[in-house]
């Protein structure tokens, strides 16, 4: 035990060398799951309790219909809640910190009519497709014309699942409306198809893998750690899967762009701050610098607290005119 004594713990230790290269982004990923294994777990737990009530409604609503559109239309009910999930998983992904409790309620109070009627939408369109695909899947052999709008529908599909990725971490990060919010994700999902390719081959391959677990075993235990699995954390992975590989691309080509508009100057200062820095600038450069330059547009939306929002909402705040009088 003596050699121990000569252990200084306080002393600094090597940290990370400048040269050292930067770390992939699988290994990022299970270093921020590693971190955050326990309060993913709390977040997934959170999340569940909408989940349970809204399948013991559908399977309630079963025993009056066999209706496939009303059967499972109370699923709707857990759209809003996926805000919460949605904000506190995009934090991580960016390597933030979130509340679990107290942002996850917040974004929900937030964001839960977007999410509402992004989630009717998003029903009505799986049913619609579900209909459609069903009907020239089963007339094509007899026509082979119902192959091309059975292969439009496909490509439908596709597509608005590659927009899913995008759509919830987009409406609890920008202040625009849904369709903008739809526009948006549908050029992401087409510009980003590497990208979306990969994630869904890895969402197929948990999910397949799980599947045929339990096919080949089929015992009441794996079923038991598969719904133990799923009460824990498979939502709360999959939102941080998700958001941690598309998020890239919301900055690459919504945020950082704005930013580089609004911090951009004008090519007149350009030149008159190169012709200053010219030992030999003329008097007109000069004099081109010391007219008073009119004040820049303030932009419509600034990014505040993770999300950007319209100026005039941060302002307000701090308006002096918006202050009862009665309470001074």
């Amino acid at each position: 035990m003596a050699a121990f004594q000569f252990v200084n713990y306080n002393k600094p230790g090597p940290g990370v060398s400048k040269d050292a290269p930067p770390k992939s982004r699988f290994v990022v990923f299970f270093e921020i799951f590693s971190r955050k294994f326990t309060n993913l777990i709390k977040v997934n737990l959170m999340f569940m309790i909408p989940v349970i009530i809204a399948f013991l409604m559908t399977f309630g609503v079963s025993y009056f219909t066999n209706s496939v559109f009303l059967v499972f239309l109370p699923l709707v009910l857990i759209s809003p809640f996926v805000a919460g999930l949605t904000f506190i998983t995009r934090n991580y992904a960016r390597e933030e910190h979130a509340f679990v409790f107290s942002d996850f309620k917040e974004a929900v109070q937030k964001n839960w009519k977007q999410f509402l009627v992004h989630g009717i939408i998003t029903y009505c369109f799986v049913i619609l497709m579900y209909l459609a695909t069903t009907f020239y899947y089963y007339n094509a052999p007899n026509n082979n014309f119902f192959y091309v709008p059975l292969a439009v529908c496909i490509m439908m599909c596709v597509l608005f699942l590659f927009m899913q990725y995008y759509i919830p971490v987009m409406i609890i990060t920008f202040d625009l409306k849904l369709r903008q919010i739809y526009k948006n994700a549908l050029i992401l999902a087409i510009i980003g198809l590497g990208r979306n390719l990969l994630l869904s081959l890895i969402l197929l391959l948990i999910f397949g893998g799980l599947l045929l677990l339990f096919m080949l075993t089929g015992s009441a235990l794996v079923l038991m750690l598969l719904f133990l699995l799923a009460v824990l954390l498979i939502f709360s992975f999959v939102s941080l899967l998700c958001n941690y590989m598309v998020y890239p691309m919301i900055e690459k080509y919504l945020i950082k762009p704005y930013y580089e508009k609004q911090t951009e100057g004008s090519e007149e200062e350009q030149k008159a701050l190169a012709a200053a820095a010219d030992e030999d600038y003329d008097e007109e450069a000069a004099q081109a610098l010391e007219k008073p330059k009119p004040e820049k547009a303030k932009s419509e939306y600034v990014y505040e607290n993770g999300r950007l929002v319209r100026r005039s909402e941060v302002e307000a705040v701090f308006d002096d005119n918006l202050i009862d009088p009665k309470s001074k």
